[in-house]
């Protein structure tokens, strides 16, 4: 017999279990190679083997983010929670089984509930309101309702409950503490799996932007209420331009691993590109949970709700602020434009009275904003019209005359400063929220009217404390002039279907950013500060918004204010337009001076006559100049004249690149 070592017999035993031998046979040929001892020895790692095998199971080791997708599946699948971990009892070692715990108890705690799933839940919630005896009933429901939006509609519900059998709540004492503890012990046990579920994201995405030849490193993830922002840090010398266009190719990459099917949104930041991943359990931001109804009011910060950031911070947008006076807006069906402007008004009524906010509104789609008729804050019953819109419009003309008549009488500049000097006595703001402007800028008899009423408020009527805000689902280059876009320093873009759209509301050819929002309040803001990125607010059922809209209605108005004196109901105006030399555009006139200069000329070779550039015309083609213009587009804008005009085309386009060389040559000599 040969002298083996032991470690020798055993590998060879091992190598012999894998070739499919018995037990047995593996016995037999020990018998005929080893000694007693060793063949004692083979029949000792026999045993070992077959007790291992039977204690220890075979596993498979997964990938953490497919389990918690797998795992978030499940649960929106109906699959109960016992079923969950005895399925991952069954396949998962310990590490990974400890991960799906984690990952169950976040997405049971933190998921969007669907609005079916709240609404049944809201059934069953007042069945039990209706029967419950006493608040603690409701209390141990709550208890153990894992969902953390669930588990707030029912202790809401125990305190009304409490109201209504006279008891006094103790959601304060004992239950508050508890419900407090159990939500911190919540956030304590996720945290750690959500610091991990969000560098594993950005980790992918930077494996993955590496295959397509992008130099890149991960630095953090922000969460809001509809996506999560990962921002990256490009490699030196790689151009936003690379990543710029990747979103389609991101979502055949990843949209499966990661569960988004739209591209997401590419953005530039100081310091990083950060990419807008939308969240599997998107959240809610309800205009109940955000709004302030109860602190003290500043005349001179008008705010309206503007949504959520990525933070989680609420946003406000204030109107006394001179660098966004005016507001254009825009987005498709389901973008929630309409919930921005409910929002917006219904907010306005309810937090202001009407010796602070005045409105004007205008709905010639009938459907957001004809619910708001009867507030005391309106100068007018809401427009249904282009020409009762028009009629609004002469009349915020006249009365931003009248105003700026009592700044001189008085000595100051803007409303702000005047409502200092008279804080006992204050002017009012009025806001204009016109819904749907294409149609009135389209409209055949009344779009010149109306233009022009627009550009004499838009132009002045800031300072003077009325701001404009237009909406539209169409935001048409050729009907939404370039002056009217211009003048709106602040842009409010929704979902759009086209790439151009979104430029168009933007101010900005190349920005497409809109074409990747996700709908359903999804928005960017964008002022002189900067682009936002917000999720606008929710107002919730049709009965919780009759209950705001009913107080809107009761609001009071005991303060002493300014008044104009300007009444609108007899506000007389004639709108026969066109036929009257009264109503003609100054564009109108200019055109017709410049028409008659050039027929007395036409057979002059010389440019022999001076063409006087008035300075309403003047801050058109500065306008037009300082954001890229092309001369010839100029041309085409001011005094709508094309090459096809020929020699008239050709001398006002002599004399408008006079002034802007005029204009380059100044701003070169400045200091």
């Amino acid at each position: 017999m040969s002298n083996y070592r032991n470690a020798e017999i055993k590998c060879a035993v091992n190598n012999l279990k894998l070739q499919g031998l018995s037990n047995q046979e593996i016995l037999t040929e020990a018998e005929q190679v080893f000694d007693l001892s060793q063949q004692q020895y083979v029949i000792d790692i026999l045993q070992e083997s077959e007790f291992c095998s039977k204690i220890i199971r075979p596993i498979k080791s997964y990938d953490h983010n497919y389990l918690f997708e797998i795992i978030y599946q499940a649960v929106i699948s109906g699959t109960s929670v016992e079923q969950i971990i005895d399925a991952c009892s069954e396949e998962l070692n310990l590490e990974d089984l400890a991960f799906s715990k984690l990952a169950l108890e976040y997405i049971l705690t933190n998921r969007y509930i669907s609005k079916y799933e709240r609404d049944a839940f809201i059934i069953e919630l007042y069945q039990q309101y209706q029967e419950s005896k006493s608040y603690q009933d409701l209390i141990k429901i709550a208890e153990s309702t894992k969902n953390i939006y669930l588990k707030q509609l029912v202790y809401k519900t125990a305190e009304l409950v409490a109201k209504k059998n006279g008891e006094i709540p103790t959601l304060s004492g004992d239950t508050g503490i508890a419900q407090n503890n159990a939500i911190a012990n919540t956030d304590q046990n996720t945290a750690s799996l959500q610091e991990s579920f969000n560098s594993q994201v950005g980790n992918t995405l930077v494996e993955t932007l590496n295959d397509f030849g992008i130099i890149c490193s991960y630095l953090d993830t922000k969460t809001g209420p509809t996506f999560k922002r990962i921002k990256i840090k490009l490699g030196k010398g790689v151009s936003f331009k690379k990543v710029q266009g990747l979103g389609s190719d991101l979502v055949q990459q990843l949209g499966e691993q990661l569960g988004f099917d739209n591209p997401p949104m590419i953005s530039v930041i100081p310091g990083a590109v950060v990419f807008d991943i939308p969240r599997c359990d998107r959240q809610i931001a309800n205009f109940s949970d955000y709004i302030d109804l109860q602190s003290e009011i500043d005349i001179n910060r008008i705010l309206i709700p503007a949504g959520v950031d990525v933070d989680g911070k609420y946003i406000e947008i204030s109107l006394c602020d001179s660098n966004v006076y005016h507001t254009l807006g825009g987005g498709m069906t389901g973008g929630g434009k309409s919930q921005f402007e409910k929002a917006m008004v219904l907010y306005l009524a309810l937090r202001y009275p009407p010796s602070f906010v005045k409105l004007a509104l205008s709905d010639v789609k009938l459907v957001s904003l004809t619910c708001f008729n009867g507030l005391p804050h309106l100068i007018a019953p809401v427009a249904e019209d282009a020409a009762n819109t028009l009629q609004i419009f002469n009349y915020l003309v006249a009365e931003q005359e009248l105003r700026y008549q009592e700044f001189k009488k008085v000595g100051v500049e803007n409303i702000g400063e005047y409502n200092q000097m008279f804080c006992d006595r204050p002017m009012p703001r009025i806001i204009s929220v016109t819904d749907e402007c294409f149609d009135l800028l389209s409209d055949s008899t009344y779009k010149d009217s109306i233009e022009t009423a627009l550009m004499k408020l838009l132009a002045k009527a800031g300072a003077a404390g009325i701001n404009i805000f237009l909406f539209t689902q169409r935001p048409d280059k050729d009907v939404i002039k370039p002056l009217i876009r211009s003048n709106c320093s602040g842009k409010v873009a929704f979902m759009v279907s086209r790439p151009e759209d979104s430029g168009i509301i933007l101010g900005n050819p190349d920005d497409d950013r809109a074409a990747s929002l996700l709908g359903g309040g999804d928005m960017l803001y964008k002022s002189p500060k900067g682009v936002m990125r917000l999720q606008g607010l929710y107002l919730g059922t049709k009965a919780a918004f009759k209950g705001y809209l009913d107080q809107a209605m009761s609001a009071g108005n005991n303060s002493p204010c300014w008044d104009s004196k300007l009444n609108f109901s007899s506000f007389n105006i004639e709108l026969k337009g066109e036929t009257s030399s009264n109503n003609q555009t100054l564009r109108t006139k200019l055109n017709k001076l410049t028409t008659d200069s050039l027929v007395n000329n036409n057979q002059s070779e010389e440019f022999s006559f001076n063409i006087i550039l008035d300075d309403f015309t003047k801050s058109q083609i500065y306008s037009l100049h300082s954001r890229g213009y092309e001369l010839h587009q100029i041309v085409q804008e001011v005094f709508n004249l094309s090459r096809a005009d020929g020699r008239k085309y050709k001398r006002i386009r002599d004399v408008i690149a006079e002034f802007i060389a005029n204009l380059e040559e100044e701003d070169n000599n400045d200091p």
